[in-house]
């Protein structure tokens, strides 16, 4: 409960025509530290009501006055203000009013003779609850602000882990594209060479045979690689395509997009990958998303066995059917992560890698994801000689 100094500071509009009850219950109100104005009747007190530029924040009003009673002055007052707490002086035989003012939505009230420790109680019965609600209202407004924070921070952390995605799909491109583009310009400088050097004899048809077979060849060649980037570009404009819609689809497909996009890397590293697909469950997701997640999972694990120089690097993929939905396991023998951050990794910001290297919200998103967007779990514990990272979907995931 809020202590007897809620009085103090109150802006109290008191209405009473009897000057002398007037001015000894103003004194009391000023005991309490209340400021008090005064009005000699109903009339008065209205007009003070609307047209005083201080924040009224009380209304103690005597039922009966010349001009305007204290009944029609909380009537005129509750038509623009439903709020405001009032407290009623009455005397025993006034009951009458005592019950229409009750309609009105009175406060409290006090008992003539008035009694200072009955006015004193009386004023804080009423102010509580309107304190206590403004309390409330500021409070839920800062709540307010705070939740808006969050999501422009959260807001913020997803364009921070589509822009370092990009970075990682940048490199991954650069890969993919290399012996492709060397092997466009190698079979271009073989059309250049033979023309220049005019190696076959086109005065024969044998001449003339092997010039055609060779340039169809090396034709085929660019036209076959050529494909291959374009293949390429498609698979990571796909990627960053947004889901506007879940897909039901058998979870193989988002996990062998994401070894599609880094397999490139796996490949020069020597990474090798063993899949066991054991489950027969479709799931809807959001499959790009998924493939982020994945991805993200697969990429970490490619850092820590460059960062660990770990030899012979193996990933094991897989996947199995559980009660309502699917289980995704993605293990590595990268020597695991200390016990003491383990529970950390989820949280933005931190990052197990160097500096350079780590933005420390790859792991952050792929919890939203998995558990806001899709409704699933998704942790990770060490095994004997790596981590395992769990993602369990359920099968009727809808936003």
């Amino acid at each position: 409960m809020i202590d007897n100094s809620i009085l103090e500071n109150l802006t109290i509009l008191y209405a009473e025509d009897d000057l002398l009850i007037q001015e000894g219950t103003a004194e009391t109100l000023r005991l309490f530290k209340s400021n008090v104005i005064c009005a000699n009747n109903g009339l008065e007190a209205l007009e003070i009501f609307k047209t005083s530029k201080q924040n009224i924040d009380m209304i103690l009003t005597d039922i009966k006055m010349p001009k305007l009673d204290g009944i029609k002055m909380i009537e005129e007052i509750r038509k623009t203000n439903n709020t405001i707490p009032i407290v009623i002086t009455t005397a025993h035989q006034e009951t009458t009013f005592l019950k229409k003012s009750i309609e009105l939505g009175i406060s409290s009230y006090v008992l003539k003779p008035i009694d200072i420790y009955q006015l004193r109680e009386s004023l804080i019965k009423a102010i509580e609850p309107y304190i206590l609600k403004n309390k409330l209202i500021k409070k839920n407004k800062e709540l307010k602000k705070v939740i808006k924070k969050n999501k422009e921070q959260h807001k913020i952390m997803i364009t921070q882990s589509r822009f370092a995605a990009m970075g990682e799909m940048i490199n991954m491109i650069s890969h993919q594209w290399r012996q492709p583009l060397a092997a466009i310009g190698t079979a271009s400088f073989h059309l250049k060479y033979k023309f220049q050097t005019n190696d076959f004899n086109l005065e024969t048809l044998e001449g003339r045979k092997r010039q055609a077979d060779f340039f169809n060849k090396k034709f085929d060649e660019i036209e076959f690689y050529v494909q291959n980037l374009t293949t390429t570009i498609d698979d990571f404009r796909d990627f960053y395509k947004s889901d506007k819609e879940t897909t039901k689809i058998s979870i193989d497909h988002p996990i062998e997009n994401a070894l599609k996009l880094i397999q490139k890397s796996f490949r020069v590293l020597n990474i090798e990958i063993v899949k066991a697909y054991k489950h027969t469950k479709d799931v809807n997701i959001y499959q790009n998303e998924i493939i982020h997640v994945v991805l993200n999972i697969l990429k970490n694990a490619q850092d820590n066995f460059l960062e660990k120089q770990i030899q012979n690097a193996k990933l094991q993929i897989n996947t199995l059917d559980i009660d309502n939905g699917i289980k995704i396991e993605i293990s590595d023998n990268g020597g695991g992560i200390k016990k003491s951050i383990i529970k950390d990794i989820f949280n933005p910001y931190f990052s197990t890698k160097l500096e350079k290297n780590g933005t420390g919200i790859g792991l952050y998103m792929s919890k939203i994801i998995v558990e806001k967007h899709h409704k699933g779990e998704i942790e990770a514990t060490n095994t004997k000689d790596g981590v395992c990272f769990s993602i369990v979907l359920p099968l009727g995931t809808t936003p």
